[in-house]
C-alpha cells in the first residue's frame, strides 16, 4: 500500500485514535519441584503473607483532584502545539505504519483545529466549534468533508471521532469531577466520573478520568456508553506549555503524548508533541474554527454528515 493510500485509510478510520503499542508481558512459571525444600516453603509463605497485608492505596479526594487540575491547566486559554502523528493499524493486507506532522491549535470558547500533513502537503484538517466536529479529507478521491454533532448518546463512529475535537480528551482543559462523584482506585489509578461539558450528552454516556494516585497527574480519559461499548485516550508524561509573561514554575502542563484506543480495537494513531506554546496570535483566529468558512477554503467535492 502506498504512503498516500495509507493516509487515505487513516482518514476513513476514527481519526483521533492516537498511536500505541500494546505489549503483554508473559511470565514464565518456574518448573514445579516434587519436594520443595524448607527454605522455598518458608519464602513462599512469607511472600503470601506480605501480599495479603500490602496496604491498599488511599483514594484522593475530589477537592484535591479539582485543585490539581486547576493548577495544571486552569489558566490555559490558548494553545499552539506541534508534533508527530503516527498511525499503526492491521487489516486484511497486514500490518501498516504511517507518519506525518501534526499542528494543533485551541482557543477556549472557540474550538480546536488540527492539521495533519506529510512532506509539507496537508492531508487532513480536523476541528470543532464546541457544537459540531469536522474532518476534511483533502487527498482522497474525491475529496470530502465529514462532520457531525459532538453530543451523542450512542457509541457510533461519529461519537468516537468527536473526541478528537474535545479539549478534555486532549488533556488541555481541566478534568473536573461531577458533583457528588466518588473516587475509586482501580488498576493503580484513581478514577472519577467527570462533569458534563458543553455539547456533551448527559444521557447514555459516562466520561471518567484516571489519575496517578501520588501526583494526581491525569493518565487516561474514558467514555462509556450504556450499550457497554467504550473508548479511551491515554496520556503520557506531562510537558510545559511555554507561556509568555508568566514565570516558568506557573506554566500549564499538558500530555506530551496522546494515545486514543477503541476497546478491543487494533487501529491507533499517536500524537507525540515536540513543542507547546500559549500563543494567542496563532490560536485566537475565528477562521480556524469556522466549518463553513473552511469548506469554502478547501472546496471538498463531497460533504457527508456522520450519524
Amino acid at each position: 500500500m502506498s504512503g498516500l493510500q495509507s493516509w487515505h485509510a487513516l482518514l476513513r478510520r476514527p481519526v483521533l485514535l492516537v498511536s500505541f503499542l500494546i505489549s503483554v508481558p508473559i511470565a514464565c512459571a518456574p518448573r514445579a519441584m516434587d519436594v520443595p525444600d524448607a527454605t522455598a516453603r518458608g519464602a513462599a509463605a512469607t511472600a503470601e503473607v506480605g501480599a495479603s497485608t500490602a496496604p491498599v492505596p488511599t483514594a484522593p479526594t475530589v477537592d484535591a483532584i479539582i485543585a490539581s487540575e486547576q493548577a495544571r491547566v486552569g489558566a490555559l486559554r490558548v494553545l499552539h502545539a506541534r508534533g508527530v502523528a503516527e498511525l499503526r493499524w492491521t487489516d486484511e493486507q497486514g500490518t501498516h505504519f504511517e507518519q506525518g506532522d501534526a499542528d494543533i491549535r485551541w482557543c477556549a470558547g472557540r474550538g480546536v483545529a488540527a492539521s495533519i500533513s506529510k512532506f509539507g502537503d496537508r492531508h487532513a484538517w480536523l476541528g470543532s466549534d464546541g457544537t459540531r466536529w469536522w474532518r476534511f479529507e483533502l487527498k482522497t478521491a474525491p475529496s470530502r468533508l465529514v462532520w457531525g454533532m459532538i453530543a451523542a448518546s450512542a457509541p457510533t463512529q461519529a461519537a468516537r471521532e468527536a473526541q478528537v475535537a474535545n479539549p478534555r480528551f486532549l488533556g488541555i482543559a481541566p478534568l473536573i469531577p461531577r458533583a457528588g462523584a466518588v473516587v475509586e482506585v482501580r488498576d493503580g489509578l484513581a478514577w472519577v466520573e467527570l462533569e458534563h461539558a458543553g455539547g456533551e450528552a448527559v444521557a447514555g454516556v459516562r466520561v471518567e478520568a484516571g489519575f496517578a494516585i501520588g501526583t494526581l497527574e491525569p493518565r487516561s480519559v474514558r467514555a462509556q456508553w450504556n450499550a457497554g461499548d467504550s473508548s479511551r485516550v491515554d496520556f503520557g508524561e506531562l510537558m510545559l506549555v511555554e507561556t509568555p509573561g508568566v514565570a516558568q514554575g506557573a506554566w500549564p502542563r499538558i500530555p506530551r503524548r496522546l494515545v486514543a484506543v477503541r476497546e478491543g480495537g487494533v487501529t491507533a494513531l499517536s500524537i507525540a508533541l515536540d513543542s507547546a506554546r500559549a500563543d494567542a496570535e496563532a490560536a485566537d483566529r475565528p477562521t480556524l474554527y469556522d466549518m463553513d468558512g473552511l469548506r469554502a477554503r478547501f472546496t471538498p467535492e463531497m460533504m457527508e454528515e456522520a450519524k
